[in-house]
């Protein structure tokens, strides 16, 4: 396991947050998920989310992330179990792994060309596109909860996030032989960006 030094809860991050909501089959879903949670969708289908940050200086900590989780409903809860996540930072893997039990793991991430790609040690893994949306006339938190398996309990975090929201504008492109084979090929449901992002995470 990877051990650095960081920031004490709760974390203030600085930066640019775009996020997607899919449906995708239940049966395919990643896990693992707590006990007894139950993935939000419909029919055969459940929703999952990615989300791609990059966190910049103002921040306690400067990175970038991939996240995906899927929403859930833990008894009277609701909340996202994050199930992936890449990081480009040893002290944000080091951290999220110990405050949050969130499966961190490094990637890296490269910039040509308005074009970033991501890869970890077994090879491609996503690419992402950033493309002009349609800004909306809101400046809102958003609240958040995580509920994370952590052996037999379940590890709950809050967090928010403040930022000038704006619809679509962002292209998401998945290995189709990577570990988000399962989202290769497919359009989302939505697509979200945060631009001037201010967000707590462990509240």
């Amino acid at each position: 396991m990877i051990e650095a030094p960081y920031p004490s809860p709760p974390w203030r991050l600085r930066g640019t947050v775009h996020a997607a909501l899919w449906r995708v089959p239940r049966a395919a879903l990643p896990g693992p998920l707590p006990e007894g949670a139950k993935p939000l969708g419909w029919g055969r289908g459940a929703l999952l989310a990615t989300v791609r940050a990059e966190w910049g200086p103002g921040g306690d900590l400067a990175y970038a992330e991939l996240v995906v989780a899927v929403p859930v409903r833990l008894g009277r809860r609701v909340g996202i179990t994050i199930t992936a996540a890449w990081v480009d930072s040893a002290a944000s893997l080091a951290g999220g792994r110990a405050l949050w039990a969130i499966p961190k793991r490094l990637g890296r991430f490269e910039t040509a060309e308005g074009r970033t790609t991501l890869t970890d040690a077994q090879g491609p893994v996503a690419a992402f596109t950033d493309r002009p949306g349609r800004a909306l006339p809101l400046h809102l938190p958003v609240p958040l909860r995580v509920l994370q398996p952590d052996g037999t309990a379940v590890r709950i975090t809050r967090a928010a996030a403040t930022g000038r929201p704006r619809l679509g504008g962002f292209g998401w492109d998945f290995a189709p032989d990577g570990p988000l084979a399962l989202l290769a090929g497919r359009r989302p449901l939505l697509t979200l960006t945060l631009a001037e992002a201010e967000a707590r995470f462990g509240l």
